[in-house]
């Protein structure tokens, strides 16, 4: 697991404090739900020696966590965290690994600096692993403690807050939820009673020229569109609907196309699943004043249903049928029923 690292740009061998030498430095942190937090994080990071950013998995996420099992499987988090360091040209200067065991801390035979929030997972770290470097190998290692990153609300800015739904990756207050995490199983799918509401079909033409001219016409309380293409044609009309939630996938494979507004938001919602997260943002967005873009990072494929019954009486929402056209969905009592209904056959997590 311990390969020979790259190249970097930025290559410092070692420093020494207190007159003994340290040769690398691991930042140990979940890095769920990448945010402002782990930004900075990795700006204190790349100041220190031999720079590795560690995801921690498996035995030294610690217990007690708040909505664990919702936390982001290991490899996403991978995947997310090498996407902002290229984003950001630091991925030739720090290097990912996944830390999954205790051993694999063991694995390191030389002084390392540790660099944590505290938390339950650095309580683990510490009382498990890092008692165990000391007691075999005889390493009193240095462990930084960063100070937290505060939130708007005053307090820290934690991935547990973001899967909670409190607050969104840069720190922002959003509006809440009761609602639980919920699974849709997949036998369940084929007796699903969905809202009710207008379908407007490709064959008839360009269903999202008459889709316009409809809200046009009437001025529904507000517009929620779900889907790429959806949003997309929307917004080729010159339209732009009051929330827009996209998820860069359609039937035919990744979405190219980008989306823009002045208020935007990334959420972690898998496939047949709603998260908390995705409950809170989409209530913060229809209460925005502003055009809202949400970002899902997994499917929208169920989040029209939160937003039936999460929108202002009059309110439309705007899906997509491949190969159909475009449903306009009412918001009113039967559809909130319907969507409630729906809510209730599926598993709570």
């Amino acid at each position: 697991m311990w390969s020979k690292k790259k190249t970097r740009i930025l290559s410092v061998s070692s420093v020494r404090i207190n007159g003994e030498k340290w040769m690398v430095t691991f930042a140990l942190n979940l890095f769920d739900r990448l945010h402002l937090g782990h930004e900075v994080m990795i700006d204190r990071l790349v100041e220190m020696p031999e720079p590795i950013a560690g995801v921690t998995s498996g035995e030294l996420v610690g217990e007690g966590l708040q909505l664990e099992g919702l936390i982001q499987p290991a490899d996403i988090r991978v995947a997310r965290l090498q996407e902002y360091l290229v984003k950001t040209k630091l991925d030739e200067i720090v290097e990912v690994k996944t830390v999954s065991k205790r051993t694999d801390l063991l694995a390191i035979k030389e002084q390392v600096t540790f660099m944590m929030y505290e938390g339950p997972c650095c309580t683990e770290i510490q009382s498990g692993a890092l008692a165990k470097r000391k007691q075999v190998l005889g390493f009193t290692d240095k462990i930084e403690f960063l100070k937290p990153v505060r939130a708007d609300d005053g307090d820290k800015i934690a991935s547990a807050r973001i899967r909670l739904g409190q607050i969104d990756r840069s720190g922002r207050r959003l509006r809440g939820t009761n609602e639980p995490p919920r699974l849709l199983q997949v036998e369940g799918r084929t007796h699903l009673k969905s809202p009710k509401g207008d379908v407007f079909h490709v064959k008839e033409g360009a269903p999202e020229k008459r889709v316009v001219e409809r809200i046009r016409a009437e001025s529904p309380a507000q517009v929620i569109s779900v889907g790429d293409v959806t949003t997309a044609t929307l917004l080729e009309e010159g339209y732009t609907p009051h929330v827009m939630i996209v998820d860069g996938i359609t039937k035919r494979g990744s979405y190219e196309g980008k989306f823009s507004a002045n208020t935007e938001f990334l959420i972690y919602n898998p496939a047949a699943a709603i998260y908390p997260e995705a409950w809170s943002t989409i209530a913060t967005a229809i209460e925005n004043k502003e055009p809202t873009l949400v970002k899902v990072d997994g499917e929208e494929d169920l989040l029209g249903f939160p937003a039936v019954l999460l929108a202002p009486e009059g309110s439309i929402i705007l899906y997509g049928q491949p190969d159909v056209g475009i449903v306009w969905v009412p918001v009113n009592p039967e559809n909130r029923k319907l969507a409630r209904d729906l809510l209730e056959q599926m598993l709570i997590i």
